[in-house]
C-alpha cells in the first residue's frame, strides 16, 4: 500500500532509528521517498551533501546559492532525528531575522507538517504570542528578539531544544542582532535538559547564501567541531538596462516610473519586484508608479520598514495570489520570502554591497536557473557599477565583513537577566550570572553599570534602576536595534496604526499606502493621522531614515578597476590624492591613519581615493601597515573617527564614555583592512 507524504516522512525517520546513513543510501532514498516538501526546487544535491552531518548529530554551515532548498536540507534530518529519538516535547528552534520571513517559514512547514501533527510547528514574534505548549511540538520559528524575551520568560519551554537553525545569518553576522543572538543560544544550550540518548547531540544549523570566509564565521556560530558544506554555482544573471533620459529639471521617480511603464507594455512580465536603496526613493517611486500605471492591469504596491507588519502581510499576500503586480521594496524583501513567481527583479539604482546585490536578484525567477534583472541606467557610471556587481557575483567574490565584541549588546543580556530575576524570582546575584548566561560573567560590563548607575548592588543582589525595571515591564529591552525617531501614523478610518513618519516636515504631506495617496495631520497627542487628501498639490511625506549608506564595498571598486584594464592592487597619486581603489570604509580608515601619522590635515575620502595628503614622500605600504598595527594595539584612532563604523545599537549610549569608547574602537575594521593592505603591491609614483 502506498504512503502519503506525511506518513513517508514519518516512515523514512523511523527506518533511521539508531541508524547512520551514508550519502550515497541518502542520495538514492532523497527523490522517491520524500514528499515534494523534502527535496529543493532546484537540483537536490546540497541536501544530499548536508543531510547525513545532520543526520549523525554535527552542527553544520550551509552555504548554498539562493533558491536551492536549504530549509529542505536543515528541516528533513532535523525532523528524521525528532521522530528518530522520539522526543515528545519542542526540540527545535529556527530563528529567522524577520517578522516576515518567520510569517512565510511558518506558512510554508506547517502546510507540510501540520497536517498529521497540528502542534508541530509554532511560531513567536512581537505580533504574534501564539505558542500554547511544548508538549508535542517540533519546531519554534522566531526571531532573535521575540528568542531572548521567550527564553527568559519561559525557559522551561525550551528545555528540550536539541537543534537551533539560524537562517540567513549573513544578514546577522558583523552585527549587533547577530552577537546578541550567540548569547540567546548559548543560555538555551546551557540550560537544556540531558537528553534520552548520549547520542542526541546538541546541534546548531547555519544557513547562507552570501557570506565571505565561511569558516571563520562557521567556528564562531557553531564551534571548532562543526561542518561547513558548500554546493552550488550562482545562477546566471540575464541584466536588461532601461535607459533614463538626462532632462533637467531631474525628477528621478517620475522618469523611473515611466521608463518602467514602457518596459512593462513591451516584456511581458506581470510581477515583478523593484528594489530603492532608502525607504523615501521607494516611498516616491512607488507613488509615481501609482500615477504611471494607473490605467493598466498592475496594481503597485510599497513594502518597507516603517509600515506596520498588517500591511506589510497585505502586500506580501497580493503579489503571492494576484495575477499582476509591481512592488516597490527595500532591503525588506531581500530574503528568501515567499511572494510568488515574480518574473523580474529591477533595480532602481545599483546596491552597495555584493551580498545586497545578490539577495536582491536572488527574489526573481526562483524555478529558473536564471536572474531575470532590469537596471535603470542614467549615467556611465551607473552602469560601470552594475557592470562590477555582476562580476563580483560571478567571481563569487564577496564583500569584506567586520565581526567585533559591542559591551552594549552584553549590557542587554545583564540588563535582562536582572530585570528577569527581579520581576520573577528573589533576585541575582553577580556570581550567578555564568550559569544564567551560558557562561560569560561579563565582569567589565557589570562593573560599569554599577558606575553608572544602571543596576544596584542591594546586600548581594543587583537590582536595576527604576528607569530600567519601567523599560523591562515595558518589553523594551530585548532588542539591540536602535529605538525609531519616527512619529507613529494612525489611519482615522480604522483606528490603526499603520506606519511612522519622520518628526518634521510632515504635516499635510501625502504617504501612499495601501494602493492609495492619503493625507497626515497633526494630533494634539503628538501623534500623526491619515485621512483622505484634500484637493490640491502636496509633497510626499518625509519617512524615518536608517544609517547614511557607506558607499561602495572594495571588493566593487576592484571590479570597476578590472572593467577598466586597471590592476587595482597598485595604487598612484593624483596631485595630493591618491587613488587607492579601497572602497569607502577602508578609505575612511586610511584617511583616519593619515591624520594619525601627521602626513595630511584635513584628509577626505571617496570610493576610489584619499584626498588631502600633505606630505606624499612620508607614505609608504610598510609605514602604512606599522601605523595601522600601531593604531589598533594602542586604541588610540580619535573617538571622532571611532564613531564613524560603530554600529548604533540602543543600549550604546547607556555605557560609560570609556566603555563607549571601547566599543567604537572594536569597531574599527583592522583586520579586514590589514588583509586588504597586504593584497596591494605597491604606490606607482
Amino acid at each position: 500500500m502506498s504512503l502519503l507524504p506525511h506518513q513517508r516522512v514519518r516512515h523514512l525517520a523511523m527506518t533511521f532509528l539508531g541508524n547512520e546513513i551514508d550519502a550515497a543510501t541518502l542520495a538514492r532514498m532523497m527523490p522517491d521517498s520524500w514528499p515534494i516538501f523534502f527535496r529543493s526546487r532546484r537540483p537536490w544535491p546540497a541536501q544530499a551533501l548536508v543531510m547525513p552531518h545532520v543526520v549523525r548529530g554535527e552542527s553544520v554551515l550551509l552555504a548554498t546559492p539562493t533558491a536551492s532548498g536549504k530549509t529542505e536540507a536543515a528541516v528533513a534530518p532535523i525532523f528524521q532525528r525528532h521522530v528518530s529519538f522520539q522526543r515528545d516535547q519542542l526540540s527545535v528552534v529556527y530563528v529567522a531575522p524577520t517578522k516576515a520571513l518567520v510569517n512565510d517559514l511558518y506558512v510554508r512547514l506547517d502546510d507540510y507538517l501540520g497536517i498529521r501533527f497540528p502542534c508541530a510547528v509554532q511560531r513567536y514574534t512581537g505580533d504574534r504570542h501564539g505558542f500554547r505548549s511544548p508538549q508535542d511540538a517540533f519546531c519554534l520559528i522566531v526571531t532573535p528578539e521575540a528568542l531572548d524575551s521567550f527564553q527568559l520568560t519561559r525557559p522551561r519551554a525550551l528545555a528540550g531544544v536539541r537543534a537551533i537553525i539560524v537562517d540567513e545569518i549573513h544578514l546577522l553576522h558583523g552585527s549587533a542582532r547577530g552577537q546578541q543572538l550567540r548569547y540567546v543560544i548559548d543560555r538555551i544550550r546551557h540550560a537544556s535538559d540531558s537528553p534520552k540518548s548520549t547520542r542526541d547531540n546538541f546541534q546548531v544549523i547555519g544557513m547562507t547564501a552570501t557570506i565571505d570566509q565561511v569558516d571563520k564565521v562557521r567556528s564562531l556560530w557553531l564551534g571548532e567541531n562543526s561542518t561547513a558544506v558548500s554546493h552550488g554555482a550562482p545562477r546566471e544573471i540575464e541584466l536588461d538596462f532601461v535607459d533614463i533620459p538626462a532632462s533637467v529639471p531631474k525628477d528621478p521617480a517620475r522618469e523611473r516610473a515611466n521608463a518602467l511603464r514602457h518596459w512593462l507594455d513591451t516584456s511581458g512580465a506581470a510581477k515583478v519586484l523593484v528594489f530603492a536603496n532608502s525607504r523615501n526613493v521607494a516611498h516616491a517611486l512607488a507613488a509615481a508608479l501609482s500615477s504611471a500605471l494607473s490605467e493598466t492591469q498592475w496594481p503597485v504596491h510599497l513594502h518597507i520598514g516603517v509600515l506596520a507588519s498588517a500591511e506589510r502581510e497585505r502586500v506580501e499576500e497580493a503579489m503571492r495570489t494576484e495575477r499582476f503586480g509591481v512592488c516597490v521594496a527595500t532591503s525588506t524583501l531581500e530574503i528568501g520570502i515567499d511572494i510568488g513567481d515574480i518574473d523580474a527583479i529591477v533595480l532602481s539604482d545599483p546596491p552597495k554591497s555584493v551580498s545586497s546585490f545578490l539577495q536582491r536578484i536572488g527574489r526573481g525567477n526562483r524555478r529558473s536557473e536564471i536572474c531575470r534583472v532590469v537596471a535603470f541606467r542614467d549615467s556611465v557610471d551607473t552602469e560601470s557599477v552594475f557592470g562590477a556587481l555582476i562580476d563580483c557575483a560571478r567571481r563569487g567574490e564577496l564583500d569584506d565583513v567586520h565581526e567585533y565584541d559591542r559591551p552594549s549588546v552584553r549590557f542587554q543580556q545583564v540588563l535582562s537577566l536582572t530585570w528577569h530575576a527581579v520581576r520573577h524570582e528573589d533576585g541575582l546575584k553577580r556570581e550567578e550570572i555564568p550559569s544564567l548566561s551560558g557562561g560569560a560573567d561579563h565582569a567589565d560590563v557589570v562593573d560599569d553599570m554599577l558606575d553608572m548607575g544602571a543596576i544596584s548592588n542591594v546586600r548581594g543582589v543587583l537590582i536595576p534602576s527604576d528607569e530600567w525595571i519601567d523599560t523591562g515591564d515595558e518589553r523594551r529591552i530585548h532588542t539591540v536595534i536602535s529605538a525609531g525617531s519616527g512619529l507613529p501614523v494612525i489611519d482615522t478610518l480604522n483606528g490603526n496604526v499603520v506606519a511612522s513618519a519622520a518628526r518634521h516636515g510632515h504635516t499635510g504631506s501625502l504617504m501612499y499606502i495601501g494602493g492609495k495617496f492619503k493625507q497626515l495631520h497633526g494630533g494634539t497627542d503628538g501623534s500623526m493621522y491619515l485621512e483622505p487628501p484634500k484637493e490640491g498639490l502636496h509633497p510626499l511625506a518625509k519617512l524615518p531614515t536608517t544609517r547614511h549608506s557607506e558607499g561602495l564595498s572594495r571588493v566593487i571598486v576592484w571590479a570597476i578597476a578590472r572593467q577598466n584594464g586597471l590592476d587595482p592592487t597598485w595604487w598612484y597619486w593624483e596631485g595630493s590624492s591618491i587613488v587607492t581603489w579601497g572602497g569607502a570604509i577602508y578609505n575612511r580608515l586610511l584617511a583616519a591613519l593619515f591624520e594619525y601619522a601627521q602626513v595630511g590635515a584635513k584628509c577626505t575620502a571617496n570610493d576610489l581615493s584619499v584626498d588631502g595628503i600633505s606630505q606624499r614622500n612620508a607614505i609608504n605600504f610598510m609605514q602604512i601597515r606599522e601605523w595601522a598595527e600601531a593604531a589598533q594595539a594602542k586604541k588610540n584612532l580619535s573617538r571622532t573617527t571611532a564613531k564613524h563604523f560603530v554600529e548604533s545599537t540602543r543600549f550604546l549610549s547607556a555605557l560609560s564614555p570609556d566603555l563607549q569608547a571601547e566599543e567604537a574602537q572594536n569597531s574599527i575594521p583592522f583586520p579586514s583592512f590589514l588583509k586588504w593592505i597586504g593584497q596591494c603591491k605597491g604606490i606607482r609614483t
